[in-house]
């Protein structure tokens, strides 16, 4: 198991980690540090057992299936904890304004690596039901802070996107043209059963 003795993130776990914060991951204040909680369905089991294998000497215990209330009635999810340690107090100062999820600034000098990027696909992304583009859901974003996204893509990785609305939540839209060339970027780390996202 993890140990609370352990704080240095390896560089893979750096992508990984900024990959799921931009994604549906959490850096949570507990006690005097942060923690990492991972959470998905169990449709996803398989993924939460691939980040708690890449996170495994932070983690307080194995995944589990967990029954919990929210406004929708009962929600079961696959989730697991890391201890709570000074190295993700650096990533929530960096990745937070209080308890709010931010993009900030200094992004594309954090999102370089395409395992970031397929980490966030993974958790955000789908392709349209047409397969004339992709899209990755940002809706909790800022106007500024989506121009900050797509100025990060475009350089790091040569990704040209477009911002699409529906029912009022905005997403990024990554096109026709960028398709491929985004797939072919993040494809080697996509894990099996989430390939059905890809092209």
């Amino acid at each position: 198991m993890g140990s609370r003795e352990v704080n240095v993130l390896t560089g893979r776990q750096k992508s990984i980690l900024i990959g799921k914060i931009l994604g549906d991951g959490t850096l949570e204040k507990n006690g005097r540090y942060t923690r990492l909680k991972i959470a998905h369905t169990d449709k996803q089991r398989e993924y939460v057992l691939w980040v708690y294998r890449e996170f495994k000497n932070f983690a307080t215990q194995k995944p589990k299936f967990v029954w919990s209330g929210s406004r929708y009635g009962k929600v079961g999810q696959f989730r697991f904890s890391t201890y709570s340690l000074p190295i993700f107090d650096h990533y929530r100062g960096i990745f937070y304004q209080g308890r709010k999820k931010i993009v900030p600034k200094t992004i594309v000098d954090l999102l370089k690596d395409p395992l970031s990027l397929a980490v966030w696909y993974m958790d955000d992304g789908y392709k349209r039901t047409d397969n004339s583009g992709l899209y990755l859901c940002t809706s909790a974003f800022t106007n500024r802070e989506h121009s900050l996204l797509q100025n990060c893509l475009s350089k790091n990785f040569g990704i040209e996107t477009n911002i699409h609305y529906a029912g009022g939540y905005a997403r990024l839209h990554i096109p026709s043209r960028c398709k491929y060339m985004f797939c072919d970027q993040i494809r080697q780390f996509v894990i099996p059963s989430l390939e059905y996202k890809l092209l």
